[in-house]
């Protein structure tokens, strides 16, 4: 895949000048979780499931991908991959599933940064991880992270750019800007059988054929969706070096840009990037994150340096299932008071595609269904809109 990469130093880009006024405010604080998975891992479809409802259901604070390493590799698997499970796995050998979260040392779990996922959501030694990611996310923004650029769906090539800025000091350090291509729900070709490299294996027949009916071949899952695909990097394994002082300044724009040309073989209306700043050092623990932010890839994207962190009751959307979708689809939702909500579905361009709700509601937790059989494949977003706050979350209609 073709790659051209350039390094903006200390400084602003054009298209990011105005976001110099409110370099002040505090950035939202997001935990990086990342999974390591393979199609060859029959544990793993049943812990992917539990990782990705707790995620959607923290969608505001959490940001996933999945690394295609540690129980063997398969079709997804990268050089990038393989040189991130080489650094950071067990001197044992393989694990999987296993998950990071802001690659962080947690001393009371193990003396490595990772927690290998054991039964169900939360089981094994130590506090469940759902316990460790809840304690990062409650845990002070340092350093925001913005990302800005364009996507010609023609040419298929993306243009980004990923600024941070620290609102605290933070000690001296190699620190480094992040940025990934990142392809949600990538489904393999049928016939291949199973461990070709797509097929999911599982250990589970009975939770396979409840939750893939029909799609059981007694091994594998065939046509498992794989959710949060790390695909690409565009600012190499570990990040852009130099761009950020060893003592960042508080206050102060820094910048890194790259180029990816989309792989033929990826669907570009599933693609999101993920940026973050991290530190980088010889050993496993010194490879942790600070902070990290995403964005859905459209023909023109930025999110917001400075996300401003909400401590009052706000109204949420808790859960968007089953993901992806392809007929009857359920949405949770919570609002903080009583008044008028309006939750409303648009695809990636915008399009209002329909009105869920138009009306006043009573505060407290609320359901309902709405039917996605007559939509084309792709991501789409759920806006719900009340008088304390507006949330926005994608799903994807497959």
């Amino acid at each position: 895949m073709k790659k051209l990469l350039s390094f903006i130093a200390i400084g602003l880009v054009s298209c990011i000048l105005h976001l110099a006024s409110v370099t002040a405010q505090t950035p939202t604080k997001k935990v990086l979780l990342e999974e390591f998975t393979t199609a060859s891992c029959g544990n793993c479809p049943m812990m992917s499931a539990h990782i990705n409802t707790w995620h959607e259901a923290h969608a505001d604070s959490t940001i996933l991908m999945a690394i295609h390493e540690g129980s063997g590799t398969d079709a997804m698997t990268t050089s990038t991959m393989a040189t991130i499970f080489n650094a950071m796995h067990p001197a044992w050998g393989w694990f999987a599933p296993a998950i990071m979260m802001d690659r962080t040392l947690f001393p009371w779990l193990d003396s490595v940064p990772y927690y290998v996922c054991v039964g169900s959501w939360g089981s094994g030694t130590g506090p469940g991880i759902d316990t460790v990611a809840e304690r990062l996310m409650r845990g002070p923004a340092k350093v925001g992270v913005n990302i800005s650029g364009t996507y010609n769906s023609v040419t298929r090539t993306i243009n980004a750019i990923v600024t941070a800025n620290f609102v605290s000091a933070v000690p001296s350090y190699d620190w480094r800007i992040n940025l990934f291509l990142v392809e949600d729900s990538v489904v393999g070709y049928p016939g291949l059988g199973a461990f070709a490299g797509w097929d999911q294996h599982c250990y589970d027949a009975n939770w396979a054929n409840t939750n893939y009916p029909g799609m059981f071949d007694g091994t594998s899952i065939i046509g498992y969706p794989h959710r949060h695909v790390m695909r690409n990097s565009f600012l190499g394994n570990w990040g852009a070096q130099g761009i950020i002082p060893a003592v960042p300044v508080v206050g102060t724009n820094y910048t890194a840009s790259g180029t990816v040309v989309v792989d033929t073989g990826y669907h570009d209306n599933r693609l999101s990037l993920v940026a973050f700043v991290s530190a980088y050092g010889a050993n496993q623990d010194q490879k942790f994150v600070l902070n990290a932010n995403d964005v859905v890839l459209s023909s023109s994207f930025s999110t917001s340096i400075n996300e401003i962190a909400n401590t009052s009751p706000t109204s949420s959307i808790e859960s968007i299932y089953p993901q992806p979708s392809s007929g009857p689809t359920k949405l949770i939702y919570t609002l903080a008071k009583d008044g008028k909500c309006e939750l409303t579905i648009k695809n990636i361009l915008g399009q209002q595609m329909e009105v869920l709700l138009a009306s006043s509601a009573k505060a407290g937790k609320h359901e309902t269904t709405f039917d996605v059989s007559n939509y084309a494949k792709g991501i789409y977003f759920i806006s719900m809109k009340t008088n304390e706050n507006s949330v926005v979350r994608k799903f994807i209609v497959e």
